[in-house]
Formats: C-alpha cells, structure tokens, sequence
C-alpha cells in the first residue's frame, strides 16, 4: 500500500511540474506554490509515513523536482501522471480529482496568472477526470 501510495504521490508531482513547465520555465513562485500547498492541503489527508519518517504526500514534492532537476518535457511529465492514474484509478475519487485540479490551477495561477498552456494542460486533465 506504501509502495503504490509513493508511486501516486510522486505521479503527482510529475503532474503540477507539468503545469508549473507548460509555459517553458518553472517559475519560482510556482515551486513555493506547490510546497506551501502540499504542506497545508496534502500532507494533513496522509497518516502514513515512508521508512525515514517522511510524510508519503511529500513524495508530490520529490516528484516534482526530480521532472524539474531532469529538465523533463511537460507532456512527458503530464503522461507520466497518466501512466499513474490508469494505474491507481481507484485513488481518483471526486474528491481527490477535484483536491488535483485545485491544485494544478493554483500552481497556474501562482505566476503571471494563467497562459493559454498551462490552460491546456489544465483541461486535458479535467477531462481525463470525466
């Protein structure tokens, strides 16, 4: 259960790094979004902690900046959730789709506001929550 908990968390990241990089860059306050909200939206809703102690939500965080710190191209980033959620769907409850897509809107929104990639981006995953 860890196990697919970490692989979940981590497609997650892969995910709002696709977000963050849609537009070509991560921005730094895209970065700080994403922190701030893993620690007050994510990690609250995990009880279970990986074999150091960590929280499991903060593998969103290592999965982020292992797509950030690889230079990973978005849609490889954004297939690599996809991989992950025709993996796990049973993860994906409305509520936990929804808690997603919150989550990758604020990351949008956290820089210059939304552009028309990250909008993209945004809604091929509302649809694939459909």
């Amino acid at each position: 259960m860890k196990e697919q908990k970490k692989d979940v968390y981590a497609g997650l990241g892969h995910l709002f790094y696709s977000i963050a990089a849609s537009d070509g860059r991560v921005a730094p306050p895209e970065t700080e979004k994403l922190k701030a909200l893993v620690k007050k939206e994510w990690m609250p809703l995990e009880p279970q902690r990986d074999s150091a102690g960590s929280d499991l939500a903060y593998y969103i965080e290592i999965g982020f900046d292992h797509a950030n710190d690889s230079n990973m191209k978005p849609d490889a980033a954004f297939d690599r959730f996809k991989a992950v959620h025709a993996e796990h769907p049973e993860v994906f409850d409305p509520s936990t789709s929804n808690m997603v897509v919150r989550t990758a809107k604020a990351i949008a929104h956290a820089f210059a506001g939304k552009n028309q990639a990250e909008k993209r981006m945004i809604t091929r995953l509302e649809e694939m929550f459909k």
